[in-house]
Formats: C-alpha cells, structure tokens, sequence
C-alpha cells in the first residue's frame, strides 16, 4: 500500500534517528512502543528509561508499553492518547500511530525553533548597537560617552555614536593618565638628550679654541727658533 504524504514526510524526519533495528513499516515498527521510546529517548534523552521497554509481539506487552509511555513520557510533553488509540497503535493500525508521531514531531520542530530564535536574540543583543543622542558639542559628547568624537557634530544637532567604540569613563580617565605620564617621560628624556647634545657642543668648541691656542703657541715657538739663529 502506498505512503501517505504524512507518512512519507514522517519517514523523512525519522530517517535522522538510529534506532536499534531496522525501520521497513512504521505501523508495525511502533506497535510495540521501543522505537517510540528510542525516538524520545533521542530529543529527551533524561526523559526516558529504555530498560522499562523491551520488544513484543504479545498484544498485552505492547499494550503495557504503551500505557507507560503515555503516562511516564508524552503526557508531560502535553501528547495525550487514549486507550482506544493505544490499542489501535499495538495492533499495528496507521491511523492510531501516525497521529501520534506528527504531534511528537510538532513539539520538537517548535521547540527547536524557539531554542533557535533565543540564540538568534542573544546575538542580537550581544552585537555592538547605534544609539541617537542630542549632544550641545563635541566636548560634552566626549564627556558624556567617554571618547574622543571622531566628527563633531553642529551645535543642537542628533548625533549618532556607535556603541562599538564606548568606552567606560574610568577606564578611559586611567588610559589618558598614562599617556600623560609617559609624556612627562619621554619630555624629561628628551631635555636631558638636549642637555647633552649642549654639553657636546660646548666640549667641541673647547677642543678647538685649545687647537686653536696650541696652534698659536706652535708658531711663535719656531718664530723665536728663527730669530735667535
């Protein structure tokens, strides 16, 4: 007998399931309520015991399969079945077990989807947002958001400023505090680097004007040479 288009779409779905024996006829694979365990057992897994279902092929077996599925595992899905549809699915009838997979599969799309959707807002609101602020000038804008404004807007004019580049105030006050430290620093090296550079100069000079002299002293000693042959 052909598949329904509910039963083949149910295939599909379940083809992503590794049950422990081989699924050929969905009717008279679940009669006995094992594969059903599995399959909750699969998207649940704290919500089934599969010890507490063993295969059957006595009707009162898969009966009392069933009775303990609907009352231990699907009624607290919300998934109700009453007795005449537990004793259509033992005896194997499409219609009983059927009804049955397509609610269980409706509450495990949705809730798929909805786990799908809170990560979705998760990003969302992790991800750096714009806000619209109304800001008198640059200086105030700083002052408010903590940053240096990379353009200044006109006086009384809507700014927009991306959260991705707000800093705290402290954080930024510690930073700025630092650099003006190393500013002192690095001011203080390079007047004793022009302090030295002076010095160099200075002991320069000295060295020529005593060359200068030494040359000078030189000379009038060969002048004296000279006049006294």
């Amino acid at each position: 007998m052909a598949k329904s288009a509910k039963e083949a779409e149910l295939c599909s779905w379940l083809d992503q399931i590794s049950f422990s024996r081989p699924r050929k006829n969905i009717p008279r694979d679940f009669a006995d309520g094992v594969m059903m365990a599995e399959l909750v057992k699969f998207f649940y897994p704290k919500m089934v015991e599969l010890h507490n279902y063993t295969p059957a092929n006595c009707f009162l077996h898969k009966m009392n399969n069933w009775h303990t599925l609907s009352r231990k595992v699907l009624s607290k899905l919300g998934i109700k079945i009453s007795k005449e549809q537990i004793e259509q699915i033992a005896s194997a009838s499409p219609n009983g077990i059927i009804s049955v997979l397509s609610s269980f599969k409706d509450k495990v799309v949705a809730a798929q989807e909805k786990r799908e959707e809170e990560c979705k807002q998760q990003q969302r609101g992790s991800q750096p947002q714009n806000i619209l602020c109304f800001v008198q000038d640059k200086k105030q804008a700083e002052g408010v958001f903590g940053i240096p404004m990379a353009c200044e807007a006109p006086t009384g004019q809507q700014l927009i400023v991306s959260m991705e580049n707000m800093v705290p105030q402290r954080l930024l006050e510690e930073k700025l505090s630092e650099i003006a430290e190393k500013d002192d620093a690095i001011n203080i090296l390079m007047q004793k680097v022009a302090h030295l550079d002076t010095l160099l100069q200075l002991k320069d000079q000295r060295i020529k004007d005593l060359t200068h002299q030494l040359q000078f002293l030189q000379e009038r000693s060969k002048e004296g040479f000279h006049l006294s042959t």
